[in-house]
């Protein structure tokens, strides 16, 4: 039997398969373990985070930061990424294709809708925006490009799950599953009715699910030429958006959005 070694988002891969590079996974951990808004972290926060040996922190850290990738703030004795991080972020944003078709379509939408639109991409058991358009109303949550959303319990989210072959849907979930513990009967419920909604209209929804003060619907694409697939969702504040402008205006707008993306990935 494999040895698991789960790392940071809760996915579980094998330590000891030979083209499996130990050294390499921990100090990706590492850079992991920052956060947007959260600032600085010390060696002893970074254990806690990627639940690493305190001394092979120390190592790594020391070692990323020599390579450039973290700088040290003697002010506070703590570790942040440099730089040189964002620009391997940068390569991936600057080549993503549907990336690039997605942003006038995005542009469009928050404008005929006066909603934030964002498109996201599945990192572990999260969701990251790689494109944010904010909306015409400036009270709405705000999260921007780097922001990370659970999975499960956003429309971003679901809609990802929603487009995936039932057996990388189902792995996924069954990791959700593992970490929700005695949330997951709630979570599991909302992911069910998201599939009801798919299936029905080509969209899912999350009202108040993930954040109490926010409604958002999801729909997804798919570039057949690669297997790559990204996420939307349009949402705003409680006050600004109901569920059923949601599903009657919005979400149908939203699945034309994605539709549209397919399309333009098939002209190639």
């Amino acid at each position: 039997m494999l040895e698991e070694k789960t790392f940071v988002g809760g996915i579980s891969t094998p330590d000891n398969s030979r083209h499996f590079v130990t050294s390499l996974a921990r100090g990706l951990e590492i850079l992991q373990a920052f956060r947007p808004g959260e600032g600085p972290l010390g060696n002893n926060e970074i254990a806690k985070r990627t639940r690493l040996p305190r001394s092979t922190v120390s190592r790594l850290t020391s070692t990323l930061l020599q390579l450039g990738f973290l700088t040290y703030r003697k002010s506070t004795g703590k570790y942040e990424p440099s730089p040189a991080v964002l620009s391997l972020g940068y390569t991936y944003l600057a080549n993503n294709k549907l990336r690039l078709l997605s942003r006038p379509l995005m542009h469009d939408l928050a404008k005929q809708v006066g909603l934030g639109v964002a498109l996201a991409t599945r990192v572990q058991l999260n969701m990251m925006y790689v494109e944010t358009v904010r909306g015409a109303d400036e009270s709405t949550l705000r999260l921007e490009v780097g922001s990370f959303l659970p999975i499960a319990t956003t429309a971003v989210g679901r809609a990802f799950l929603c487009k995936l072959p039932d057996g990388e849907k189902n792995f996924l979930l069954d990791h959700v599953r593992r970490k929700a513990a005695d949330e997951w009967p709630r979570i599991k419920k909302g992911i069910d009715q998201a599939e009801k909604d798919y299936a029905d209209f080509g969209y899912c929804l999350s009202i108040g699910d993930w954040h109490p003060s926010f409604h958002a619907v999801g729909a997804a694409a798919l570039d057949n030429s690669t297997g790559d697939i990204v996420a939307f969702n349009c949402g705003g504040s409680t006050y600004l958006v109901t569920e059923a402008t949601l599903r009657e205006e919005v979400g149908p707008r939203l699945v034309g959005l994605a539709r549209s993306v397919e399309v333009m990935c098939g002209l190639d």
